[in-house]
């Protein structure tokens, strides 16, 4: 058994694996969904709904860390779950009421990015209780990101299926069937998931306790500073690499159509975002497996073979007509998906071991909200740069700039990897 796959052995591992693998895959079912309803109703401007979720991400991650740090990890998470439910159903109901509603849609995709920043801190703050064994936390992270990114692989490729029952609209019933689903898993198994030693951490109240939680993240990170700098790194990267996967392409089977048999329009675009995730689950398989011998340079490998795949998709565009378009841009996009657990996986293994309880909530709630930040400046400039340059252009240039972000980092690491009394904590 490969060893990413040991951690199941323990039922209430297998109980909260399958738990995230029916909310991750309808989360991503979710944002198929909403991209291509956005595309569909308002073109171009699509990158602002997407760029909303991104704003909430970073509110939530600036200002509630004083309040969420006092919640328990299984309290944040169950009800982090149901509350997406919730959100996710708002948009259905009100179809039946008013139609398809952009500003319904654009409520349920902030409250739910909102409640991820609550759901994933508390995750990461309760893999070292679920699993205490240090040896074996390389493994439970990579089958944890296995699980998102098999998400990647199936959301849209049910997307596809689905779309020949369903209407649209009803992809967010099944993802609320999915949060459910997530939050009874997780009550299951929640003594598991809770240091009975650990008292959580009381900040100051309102404004003074904001600030405390912010300067407390800040100060953890400048600690490790290597681990500091690849989060942040990481966080950053997050800004293209979301246009490119989840705006660049929609737009582009839009402009371009690429088609293959009878798939087309928005199955079209399920095959490529899935078989990208079938590559986030190749490369976490032997991210999540093997130890490398210069991991931090090894890291930034991920990001050249993902900013090369984007790029190539956009290549293939251009340069190839039906029926080799589709096929070029699929095979693009498994490389683009390949690199990413490369660069994942060691990191989170990284802040888990440097860091404990309440510490990895703060600096990965941090991590997240610079991301969230990268991400809506992003997708704010989108909208511009699709009706400056067009989707794939905009793709292309992404594409490079993540792997150019790749040959810096690999080249900096490997030469600090050479003389590691250099390397700083």
């Amino acid at each position: 058994m490969l060893p990413i796959f040991r951690p199941l052995k323990d039922p209430a591992v297998a109980t909260v694996w399958s738990g995230l693998a029916a909310s991750t895959i309808g989360e991503d079912l979710f944002r198929v969904a909403v991209v291509w309803i956005a595309a569909e109703q308002i073109g171009n401007a699509a990158g602002y709904v997407n760029a909303a979720q991104y704003g909430a991400m970073l509110v939530v991650g600036l200002l509630g860390a004083s309040v969420i740090d006092r919640w328990r990890a299984d309290r944040a998470m169950i009800g982090a779950k149901y509350a997406s439910a919730v959100l996710a159903l708002m948009p259905v109901a009100g179809a039946y009421v008013w139609g398809v509603s952009i500003p319904l849609l654009v409520l349920a995709v902030m409250g739910i990015a909102a409640l991820r920043m609550v759901f994933t801190p508390a995750l990461q703050s309760a893999v070292p209780v679920l699993v205490p064994d240090r040896d074996a936390m390389q493994s439970i992270n990579g089958l944890f990101d296995a699980t998102w990114r098999l998400a990647r692989l199936i959301g849209p490729m049910l997307a596809a299926v689905l779309n020949s029952i369903l209407p649209v609209i009803h992809f967010l019933s099944v993802t609320a069937a999915g949060f459910i689903l997530s939050g009874l898993a997780i009550w299951a198994v929640r003594d598991r998931l809770v240091d009975s030693n650990h008292q959580p951490q009381r900040g100051r109240a309102g404004l003074h306790g904001i600030w405390d939680a912010l300067l407390d993240g800040a100060r953890l990170m400048r600690r490790e500073r290597t681990i500091g700098t690849l989060l942040l790194v990481n966080a950053l990267a997050n800004g293209p690499w979301s246009v490119a996967l989840q705006l660049c392409i929609a737009l582009m089977v839009k402009q371009h159509d690429p088609r293959l048999f009878d798939f087309e329009g928005l199955a079209a675009l399920g095959l490529i975002i899935g078989v990208s995730g079938a590559g986030d689950v190749a490369g976490n398989l032997i991210a999540g497996s093997v130890r490398f011998r210069r991991p931090l340079s090894t890291m930034f490998l991920g990001y050249v073979a993902m900013g090369g795949g984007f790029a190539l998709i956009a290549v293939a565009a251009w340069l190839l007509p039906n029926p080799w378009m589709l096929p070029a841009m699929m095979l693009a996009g498994l490389l683009a998906g390949f690199g990413g657990p490369f660069y994942f996986i060691p990191m989170i293994t990284r802040l888990q071991t440097a860091y404990r309880g309440p510490e990895i909530a703060r600096v990965f709630r941090l991590r997240l909200a610079v991301m969230a930040g990268s991400m809506l400046a992003f997708n704010l400039a989108a909208t511009p740069l699709f009706d400056l340059l067009g989707p794939t252009l905009t793709e292309f240039l992404f594409g490079l700039l993540i792997l150019a972000l790749g040959i810096g980092g690999h080249f900096y690491f490997r030469r600090v990897e050479i003389r590691p009394q250099k390397l700083p904590s």
